[in-house]
């Protein structure tokens, strides 16, 4: 008997064992029913499918600037956030890595406190990162490279710029975009300011207030 009509998909499998049949194999058999069904198997596809991750390989570079990821009509946290970037001296490069949960995204930048580029490069990233080209600078930031879990045993290299023979001490922020799914994301994270010296040398901003308070007693001491 020739059934024309689209109940004949009430005797199909649920929609949760489309997955197994395959989504062409779907498709086909709505083609020789009856055009119309195409667009049901794909309403009905779209209902069961997970939900695919937003740039999944990583923040694109137009997201370098403003380090927003492009999640359309998501917003990020307002809540605290519940990462915080870590910095250690490795003497000249500086490894950096986030404490909180594990994450799946991120978007990790070093700047100059009121600067709106990256600076220096980032080392061979770790597994499930990548470095990409900002600010047309190769490795000038760090990104996931799919969306496996993260966590504070992620560990980045960050290497300063070069110096002149006359550089100064220059203080340096890490900037951070850390998501946990597509829709769940925290904008400017922030580390506290570092002091990168010629040698490449590191101090904190509070490291360097107790240093210069013990060379100040010292000098009263003399």
């Amino acid at each position: 008997v020739n059934i024309a009509c689209p109940c004949i998909w009430v005797l199909a499998p649920p929609a949760a064992s489309y997955k197994k049949l395959g989504a062409a194999a779907l498709l086909k058999a709505a083609e020789m029913e009856k055009p119309q069904l195409v667009l049901l198997v794909f309403g009905l596809l779209a209902a069961e499918w997970p939900p695919a991750a937003a740039l999944p390989n990583g923040a694109p570079l137009g997201a370098c600037g403003s380090m927003a990821p492009q999640h359309n009509n998501i917003s990020p946290q307002s809540g605290p956030n519940p990462h915080s970037i870590q910095t250690q001296n490795l003497k000249p490069n500086v490894r950096v890595h986030l404490d909180g949960p594990f994450y799946k995204g991120i978007l990790l930048e070093a700047r100059y406190p009121n600067g709106t580029t990256a600076v220096g490069t980032w080392q061979t990233a770790p597994a499930d990162t990548k470095t990409i080209r900002c600010f047309d600078r190769a490795d000038s930031a760090v990104t996931h490279s799919n969306t496996n879990d993260k966590s504070n045993t992620t560990v980045y290299t960050w290497v300063p710029p070069p110096t002149s023979v006359n550089c100064t001490e220059k203080a340096v922020v890490f900037l951070a975009t850390v998501a946990q799914s597509r829709a769940v994301y925290w904008l400017n994270l922030r580390s506290e300011t570092i002091y990168v010296g010629c040698s490449g040398s590191l101090m904190s901003l509070s490291g360097f207030a107790v240093v210069a308070m013990s060379m100040v007693a010292g000098l009263a001491a003399f």
